[in-house]
Parts: structure tokens; C-alpha cells; sequence
């Protein structure tokens, strides 16, 4: 309790409240401060008052010696996993809580860490938490209690930048999953740490699923320190533009520029063609079951490239019901490999295969953190690309026909 109130002081918090639920992120292996914290707390007795899922972890935890990892950094991130696990915790291994049953609704008061499911439940599900640092989570998910400030006021919740997507330069019908990745690494970094509202995406007939938000608030989690944003039309907080603004206080406005998307392509695409792909990477934030049939569809009927590798991660509970639905044996017939309670951003070799050079990927997280993480370099690109490539194991260097035609649009006539 003392942390939580030192914290509230750090935050000028007037008071404490009681939170619903915690998902923990201090359960991956960090060095060996973070093992003694949890094992001291578990040594004193600690038991979690509110529910608590807990975020990835550094291994899978059911198959890393079998995939060769150090038997001494694999025994320690188990230990630090079991920790938390005995202390009451649910070993939902994945940093995307949202998918589980347990996500929370809009309005409930609750204290998440990792960055991307702190802006989803804020964004999306219109739940309030702001971003818990590893250790102060814990020590949430033993009290109950929690400082009242940040996202956990509504009027801290309001927009003070608006992002307009111009009604030219796209249309609905030729957008792919790529767009939202590279949408949401613009809006971040306009944003930097002010809350951002996007407007302009239903004058373009634009319709994000929930997995396109899951990208775009992913890539703007790596370059934004807001803990959430609004789309207009689409996120349950914005129904209007107003809705999100504060009547005193102007909205700071920048138009999309598609030449920076452009750029953002050519940087996370700056591996060398002639390389081409030695590992297809999906899952960062955890695959959903929905991407998981729609990476099934893709693949039907295809044969993978022998030199290349394709490995998915996701939630052990998505994996369970990807099982039941047939899509896992399918996919593993074409060449996938799953893995469970890891991701991408602890994933190091011998999983990434010491002779992989390029790693394609859909994801502008690890499109963005993946060359310093791995030392390798990177592709991006839609889920159908990443395919593309895993079936040619080479790469099309083309950019995809919505940015074209935006870029196109930028030129003056």
C-alpha cells in the first residue's frame, strides 16, 4: 500500500478506488530483481483481492525446452511466471487481454499494464486505466485499490489534437490491413503525448474491425505516451467529434500527409530485395481467432516456401478455440508453427533461426522495434503479403494500391 500511495502522490491523486480487475505485466523476466520482487511478495504471503490475467511472459511455458532455450534463463522466467501464478494471478500469458472473456466493459475502472492493452481498453472497449508500470500492477492486484487520476477521470479522457483524413487519396474498397499500422504510427507520432481524435474515416467509408484497431493502436503505442485515442464514429467515446472535445479549449488540427506514410512504408520495408524472406512473423499484439481464420483462408490451398518459416503467436485461450475450430491443424499442415505465452518483443533465438537475415511481418510494432530487437532486417505488410511471401520467399516491392493512389493524390495537378 505504501507503493500505491506513493504513486498517488507522484500522480497528485486526492484519493484511492477500487478497481475491478488487473492485468499484469511485472510477470516477464527483466533480470533478477524482477524474480526476487515477486518472490518476496509471494514469501509475505500476497494473494490478489481483484481478478488478475497476466501479460506474456519470456518463454512458452509448455514448450521452451523443447524449442531450445537456455535452460538457465528458461528456468528463471518459469519461476517468475510461477510467482504470480501462486499468488493468484490466471496464467492468461498474453499481452492481449481484450480477446479473453474477462475484458472489461466501457466504464469499468480497471488497472492494465502493457502499453498496446492499455490503449485498447481506454480506445476500444471504453474501459479506464492508465498505464501501470510493472511492480505498482502487482501491488494493485493485492489491494484492490488504485490512485484516481489519469484515464480514470473523464475529463482527462478528452482529445486535444485532431487528426483529419482527408476525403481524397483512398477509397474503402482497395484499403488493406496495412493502412491501420501505418494510420496509427502517424497518429502517434502527431500526438506525441496529447490524447489524439481521428476524423475523416467514415466520410472515406472506412470501417476498422476490431483486429485493424488492434494494429493501429499497437503502432501508435511505440511513438505516442497517450493512453488512448478516438476515432470518430468508431470508438464508443467519440460518436461525434464533439463528444471528445473540451467546449474551452481549441483542438490542435493536423491533416493526414500520405507522403509520411510513404515514408514510414520505406522504413519498416528496408531489408533488401534481393534477400528476400527468411521468416514470417504474425502475432504482435497475439493473434485473434478472427485473424487466425483469415490467415487460414490465405493460406488454403497454398504451399509454403521450404526455406521459409512462419510463426504465429497468440493467447493460450485463443489457440484452444483456433484448436476446436480445425484452423491450427490446417495451418500447421501448411507450415505454421504456434506459439503461446510469448511474443514477439521477447522472442530471440534459436526461435528466430540464427540464419534468418529478414523477417517479414503485418505488424507496425514490431515492424518499428524489430531490427533493434533482433539485429535483422524487416519487411511489412498486409496479412496477405506476409503469405505471399512465406509461399514465394521472395519479396514484392511494390507498395500496396491504397497508398499508390494516395501518394498519387499528393502530387499537384
Amino acid at each position: 500500500m505504501r507503493i500505491i500511495l506513493r504513486m498517488a502522490s507522484l500522480l497528485d491523486a486526492e484519493e484511492l478506488m477500487d478497481v475491478s480487475q488487473v492485468h499484469v505485466d511485472g510477470c516477464l523476466y527483466t533480470g533478477p530483481a524482477s524474480l526476487a520482487f515477486a518472490e518476496k511478495l509471494l514469501g509475505l504471503g500476497g494473494k490478489v483481492a481483484v481478478p488478475t490475467t497476466m501479460n506474456a511472459i519470456s518463454i512458452d511455458a509448455r514448450r521452451w525446452r523443447a524449442l531450445g532455450v537456455d535452460p538457465v534463463f528458461g528456468e528463471v522466467s518459469a519461476r517468475l511466471a510461477d510467482a504470480y501464478v501462486r499468488m493468484g494471478a490466471t496464467p492468461t500469458f498474453t499481452c492481449a487481454p481484450y480477446q479473453l472473456e474477462s475484458a472489461p466493459r466501457k466504464g469499468d475502472q480497471v488497472a492494465w499494464g502493457e502499453s498496446n492493452a492499455v490503449v485498447y481498453a481506454n480506445s476500444v472497449l471504453g474501459a479506464k486505466t492508465i498505464k501501470y508500470p510493472d511492480y505498482l500492477d502487482i501491488a494493485v492486484a493485492l489491494t484492490g485499490r488504485a490512485p484516481r487520476a489519469g484515464a480514470h477521470i473523464d475529463s482527462n479522457r478528452l482529445a486535444s489534437v485532431l487528426i483529419r483524413v482527408p476525403r481524397t487519396g483512398i477509397a474503402a474498397a482497395v484499403v488493406d490491413d496495412s493502412f491501420y499500422p501505418l494510420l496509427g504510427h502517424f497518429v502517434g507520432t502527431q500526438a506525441v503525448g496529447d490524447i489524439p481524435v481521428v476524423a475523416g474515416l467514415e466520410d472515406a467509408g472506412l470501417s476498422p474491425t476490431k483486429d485493424d484497431l488492434r494494429a493501429f493502436g499497437a503502432a501508435f503505442a511505440t511513438v505516442s505516451s497517450a493512453f488512448m485515442f478516438h476515432i470518430v464514429g468508431v470508438t464508443p467515446e467519440a460518436p461525434t467529434l464533439e463528444a471528445v472535445s473540451a467546449p474551452d479549449r481549441e483542438l490542435r488540427r493536423v491533416d493526414l500527409d500520405w507522403r509520411a506514410l510513404g515514408a514510414y512504408w520505406a522504413r519498416f520495408n528496408s531489408a533488401p530485395v534481393s534477400r528476400g524472406v527468411d521468416l514470417v512473423s504474425l502475432g504482435n499484439p497475439h493473434c485473434s481467432l478472427a485473424e487466425i481464420r483469415l490467415l487460414a483462408g490465405l493460406c488454403r490451398g497454398r504451399t509454403k516456401h521450404e526455406a521459409v518459416q512462419v510463426i504465429v503467436t497468440c493467447g493460450r485461450a485463443v489457440h484452444g478455440l483456433a484448436s476446436q475450430a480445425g484452423l491450427v491443424g490446417q495451418l500447421e499442415r501448411f507450415g505454421v508453427r504456434f506459439l503461446t505465452d510469448t511474443c514477439w518483443c521477447m522472442i530471440t533465438e534459436p526461435v528466430i533461426p540464427l540464419r534468418a537475415r529478414t523477417i517479414m511481418t503485418n505488424s507496425g510494432k514490431y515492424a518499428h522495434y524489430g531490427p533493434g530487437l533482433t539485429g535483422r532486417g524487416f519487411r511489412f505488410g498486409s496479412l496477405a503479403m506476409c503469405v505471399e511471401a512465406a509461399c514465394s520467399g521472395g519479396i514484392n516491392d511494390e507498395k500496396p494500391g491504397w497508398l499508390q493512389a494516395a501518394l498519387v493524390s499528393e502530387v499537384p495537378s
